[in-house]
This record gives structure tokens, sequence and C-alpha cells, in this order.
């Protein structure tokens, strides 16, 4: 597709839209063309056809658009003015959005083909009408419903009737309020989705897969407690500045979906406020790993009492929680090596059993005795010699991330040892259920094993 700039272009664009309905503009809503966009892509966005819109626009050829044109959506009968697109943001539902962008329900159902408006998704993209082309955005803030507030209470402290407020918020008429209900109340201040005391909430990515680490940044009014939970797992946070940072991991065996994330913040002497946020979790599409082991090592897989225990010991060792971070920037990898061998992730059979685990960590091929070094400063929690991990030692970096180096040739630190990124920390070897000499490292956060390799992308405030 050729977007084409220059005064000729933008002449055959325009004579041929004017050619739609005897010259005259017809109504409905419009689409301001963007750089990178073609018919092909508009068409998909807005649930078109190419040619539908060549039709309703009079355009001949399509990869004559310009940067800036207007085009006509078809199939969108009554509802006018130009449309703009946006990412969903936290805290915001359909009643929300109405309220915020000054859209009708049914134009904003309408134009993003939303069936299930409960089923909305954290960095959905949102069709709606330009605010400035639709109904004026009202100004005000939502509230969350406490136990004792009924829709007449909150309609005097508002200035306005029970009758009112109930309109202004969707319903046909006044009804029994639900605890922890969101309502919108008129007033002067700007329109913010998120209920006090929040103030902004980030979460990237916002589109995570499995496997994937996944950071949360929290800014409440001062003086608020902030806690939260992901699935089942509970959110921890520190506090870096104004803002509270709390870490987790998509579980590698998680199926994709979406998934709630449970924010709570309390303000000193209040009430718990809670905000729900729904994130899409894709599929990492990790690849199947089968693995033939001799006798005498598959033993150790069958022993289901010896397996239970040492990931016990490893769970107990891996999930504590501190506020501090001892590491400073991005982790670097543990070894002198570019050569992996296994990656994050795997689907594992062993000797023709099914898929039911996967590879907890990265493999590194490395000749026995090569050092391995800490890829960040940390605390060694975990000096132990184990049946399957082998020789393993576990350090604690703080904020909930721990990372594990197993299958050592021996032992290199002792435990409660402080350790600096770059430092030693022991040798590669294979001992334990090992196929042969590597390093097998895992990061953990909050309790859950991720990817390695996406962690080394990050870099934590």
């Amino acid at each position: 597709m050729r977007i084409i700039f220059g005064f000729l272009a933008a002449l055959c664009a325009l004579a041929a839209f004017s050619g739609v309905a005897g010259g005259q503009q017809p109504e409905g809503p419009f689409y301001e063309v963007q750089p990178g966009d073609s018919l092909y892509s508009i068409a998909q966005q807005f649930g078109s056809t190419v040619q539908a819109l060549q039709d309703a626009n009079g355009i001949v050829d399509p990869s004559l658009l310009v940067i800036g044109q207007r085009l006509l959506l078809p199939g969108h009968e009554g509802i006018t003015g130009l449309v703009r697109t946006r990412s969903l943001r936290p805290g915001e539902t359909l009643r929300t959005l109405r309220l915020q962008l000054g859209n009708d329900r049914s134009t904003l159902l309408q134009l993003n083909q939303i069936i299930n408006p409960a089923a909305l998704y954290l960095g959905q993209p949102l069709i709606h009408v330009a605010p400035e082309q639709a109904e004026a955005a009202p100004t005000g803030q939502f509230v969350l419903a406490g136990p004792q507030d009924t829709l007449f209470g909150l309609a005097l402290r508002a200035g306005r009737s029970p009758v009112e407020l109930a309109l202004l918020n969707g319903w046909p008429g006044p009804r029994v309020l639900v605890p922890a209900e969101l309502l919108y109340l008129p007033g002067e201040q700007q329109l913010d989705a998120l209920p006090a005391p929040f103030e902004r909430v980030d979460v990237s990515p916002q589109h995570p897969a499995q496997g994937q680490p996944v950071v949360v940044s929290v800014t409440v009014a001062a003086g608020a407690a902030v806690s939260g939970r992901f699935a089942e797992t509970d959110l921890h946070f520190a506090q870096v500045a104004d803002e509270r940072i709390g870490l987790f991991g998509v579980n590698a065996m998680a199926a994709p979906g979406v998934y709630p994330v449970i924010l709570w913040a309390s303000a000193e002497g209040g009430d718990s406020v809670a905000l729900e946020i729904r994130l899409p979790v894709a599929d990492a599409d990790y690849q199947l790993q089968r693995i033939v082991l001799l006798p005498e090592k598959a033993q150790l897989l069958l022993d289901e009492e010896a397996r239970a225990a040492e990931e016990i010991v490893i769970e107990r060792a891996a999930t504590g929680f501190s506020t501090a971070k001892y590491w400073e920037g991005r982790f670097h990898p543990p070894a002198p090596t570019d050569y992996i061998t296994t990656r994050f992730g795997l689907r594992r059979s062993y000797n023709g059993s099914a898929f039911r685990t996967f590879h907890g960590g990265v493999d590194f091929g490395a000749l026995e005795g090569t050092p391995i070094y800490a890829p960040a400063a940390g605390v060694v929690v975990l000096v132990e010699e184990l049946r399957i991990r082998g020789n393993a030692t576990l350090i604690d970096h703080g904020r909930g991330v721990y990372t594990g180096y197993w299958h050592q040739v021996g032992l290199g630190v002792s435990g409660g040892q402080r350790v600096q990124a770059g430092e030693v920390i022991g040798r590669v070897g294979d001992s334990g259920l090992s196929t042969g000499t590597h390093l097998h490292w895992e990061v953990w956060v909050n309790g859950t094993q991720v990817d390695p390799l996406e962690w080394l992308q990050l870099e934590i405030p």
C-alpha cells in the first residue's frame, strides 16, 4: 500500500470523494487517514470491506490515499462525526467511557462491535466519536458506593435529584446501590475513570504472554495503602518516590485468556477501594521437547515424594518478599556464553510421558568448571545439594525477585552471603537430573517462574 503525498494526489482523492451523492457530503461517521493506513487496514478496523469503502467514497484507485483525508465509514447509520481510536485504560468501563467521551452506549457498541461489555480488557483498541463532535462530555467524578450509601444521599451530595442521578448513570430510575459499585457524580472537576484514592495506574506489558514478567505502577493519594491480586497470586508493592511498584509473573502453563488484576487502595482511616483491570494473556507458542533418560535418572522423576519435597524447598526459598531492592539497572546473563541449549517454557515429555511439565529456565551450554556470575546484587538464601537440581544456589535480589542456578559442580557460596553483580558464585557442572554439562538458570518473580531472557530486558524503578 502506498500513501501518496502531494498536491496532485490530494486533488484526485478529493475529486473522487466529491462525486459521492452528487457532490453533497453525506452524513455518517468519518475517519481521518493516518500514516501507515491502507484501505484494507481501515476496513478491518471498522468491520467493513475494501470494496464497501471504495463505493462509499467514490475511490477508483485504493492506492491513492492522502494522510488527513476523511473517509465515510459505511454500515454505521445513525452515527455522525469524526471517529478516533485509542486503547482502553485502567479502570475504564463502557459506562465510564460513555461519560468521559460524550458518546452514547449504542454508538460505542456499534463502532466497536461489542457483544459483551463486561469482557472489555486493558489495552483493547477503542473506536469513538471525537469528544469535540459528540455530546458535551460532562465533568465530575467516579466514586465507589459505600455500605451505607444510598442513591438519595449521593444525589443530595451532588445537588441533583435521585431520578436525575440515576439517569446520568444509565439507569431507568432510582435503585438500591450495591457496595463498591462505581457511580458518576456530576461536578466541576475533570472526569477521571479511577475512583479515589487511585490517581494513576500503569500495567506493562498490557498484553503479556505466558511466562512474561509484568510491572504494575500505582499512584494513590498521600498516605493510602496499596495491595493487589493477579489470578490466585497476591501482589506486593514497594514505594518508589510517589509510586507503588508491584511485580508478578504470568505462569507459563496459564491458559490464554483474560485474567483479573484486582487492586485495593485504602486512604488513611478510610474504607478499602477496589479496582479491577482485565488483563489479556497471550499464547507464547512454546514448542514441545521429548527427552529420553537412562533408567537410573528416570527413576528420580518417578519418585513423587522426593520430587514434591524438593519443590517445597525451592518454593519456600523463592517466595519471600521484601521492599528492599538490592540491584541496580538491568540483570546480566550469568554465563560467559551466548550458547543457549534449551529455552524457557518448552513443554516436556520424559520417556514418552504426556507433556505435563515445562522447562522453568534457560540452559547455557558450557564446559565443566566454567564460572557462573551473579547477574545482579543480592543475598544467597539457598545453597544445597538436591537430588533433581543437583548442586543448587538461590539468590534473593529483593522485591520478590529470585534467581536459581542448578546442576553446578560443587557449591561456591554460603547461605546469607551478599554478592555483587559479576561476582563468581559457582561453576557449571552436570549434577542431579541432567543430560549433560550446562547451567540451568531460573528467574522467579513473586513466586512464579518467568522467562529469564524476558527479565533481562527490564529495568525496574
